[in-house]
Protein backbone atom coordinates (compact mmCIF):
# COMPACT_ATOMS: atom_id res chain seq x y z
CA UNK A 1 0.00 0.00 0.00
CA UNK A 2 1.64 3.31 -0.91
CA UNK A 3 1.65 5.89 1.89
CA UNK A 4 1.36 9.50 1.63
CA UNK A 5 5.12 10.14 1.63
CA UNK A 6 5.47 7.98 -1.73
CA UNK A 7 2.69 9.78 -3.67
CA UNK A 8 4.47 13.00 -2.83
CA UNK A 9 7.65 11.38 -3.91
CA UNK A 10 6.55 10.25 -7.24
CA UNK A 11 4.58 13.82 -7.65
CA UNK A 12 7.59 15.68 -6.98
CA UNK A 13 9.43 13.22 -9.42
CA UNK A 14 6.44 14.13 -12.08
CA UNK A 15 6.45 17.42 -11.77
CA UNK A 16 10.00 17.61 -12.47
CA UNK A 17 9.80 15.82 -15.69
CA UNK A 18 6.61 17.52 -16.75
CA UNK A 19 8.65 21.26 -16.07
CA UNK A 20 11.65 19.42 -18.38
CA UNK A 21 9.27 18.54 -21.17
CA UNK A 22 7.09 21.45 -21.45
CA UNK A 23 10.46 23.71 -21.68
CA UNK A 24 11.67 21.14 -24.49
CA UNK A 25 8.22 21.68 -26.50
CA UNK A 26 8.51 25.47 -25.46
CA UNK A 27 11.73 25.43 -27.48
CA UNK A 28 11.20 23.41 -30.15
CA UNK A 29 7.85 25.24 -30.61
CA UNK A 30 8.07 27.84 -33.62
CA UNK A 31 4.03 29.42 -33.30
CA UNK A 32 4.48 32.17 -30.32
CA UNK A 33 1.34 31.72 -29.11
CA UNK A 34 1.79 27.74 -28.96
CA UNK A 35 5.16 28.56 -27.29
CA UNK A 36 3.97 30.70 -25.45
CA UNK A 37 1.03 28.50 -23.95
CA UNK A 38 3.77 25.54 -23.17
CA UNK A 39 5.54 28.15 -21.01
CA UNK A 40 2.51 28.99 -18.97
CA UNK A 41 2.06 25.52 -18.68
CA UNK A 42 6.04 25.17 -17.49
CA UNK A 43 5.91 27.95 -14.92
CA UNK A 44 3.23 26.48 -13.53
CA UNK A 45 4.18 22.97 -13.58
CA UNK A 46 7.24 24.53 -12.11
CA UNK A 47 5.13 26.35 -9.20
CA UNK A 48 3.37 23.08 -8.07
CA UNK A 49 6.97 20.99 -7.62
CA UNK A 50 7.54 24.12 -5.40
CA UNK A 51 4.57 24.06 -3.35
CA UNK A 52 4.76 20.12 -3.30
CA UNK A 53 8.41 20.11 -2.14
CA UNK A 54 7.94 22.59 0.31
CA UNK A 55 5.12 20.32 2.08
CA UNK A 56 6.97 17.28 1.37
CA UNK A 57 9.97 18.95 3.63
CA UNK A 58 7.95 20.28 5.83
CA UNK A 59 6.57 16.46 7.48
CA UNK A 60 10.09 15.06 7.00
CA UNK A 61 9.51 13.19 3.51
CA UNK A 62 11.43 15.34 1.28
CA UNK A 63 15.57 16.28 1.84
CA UNK A 64 16.71 19.20 -0.26
CA UNK A 65 20.18 18.94 -1.96
CA UNK A 66 22.20 21.50 0.18
CA UNK A 67 22.16 24.74 -0.84
CA UNK A 68 25.49 26.45 -2.75
CA UNK A 69 27.28 29.22 -0.36
CA UNK A 70 26.63 32.60 -1.63
CA UNK A 71 30.31 33.49 -2.96
CA UNK A 72 29.88 30.42 -5.27
CA UNK A 73 26.15 31.49 -6.10
CA UNK A 74 28.08 35.18 -6.76
CA UNK A 75 30.81 34.09 -9.13
CA UNK A 76 28.44 32.12 -11.06
CA UNK A 77 25.82 34.77 -11.81
CA UNK A 78 28.93 36.71 -12.63
CA UNK A 79 30.20 34.49 -15.28
CA UNK A 80 26.77 33.90 -16.44
CA UNK A 81 25.88 37.38 -17.06
CA UNK A 82 29.30 38.50 -18.76
CA UNK A 83 28.12 35.76 -21.37
CA UNK A 84 24.88 37.68 -22.13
Amino acid sequence: MLKDKDIASDCIEMHKHGAIDLTRMALECFNPQLRQTFITMRNKCEQSQSELSQMATSKGWYIPSPGADASKISKISQSLSEIS
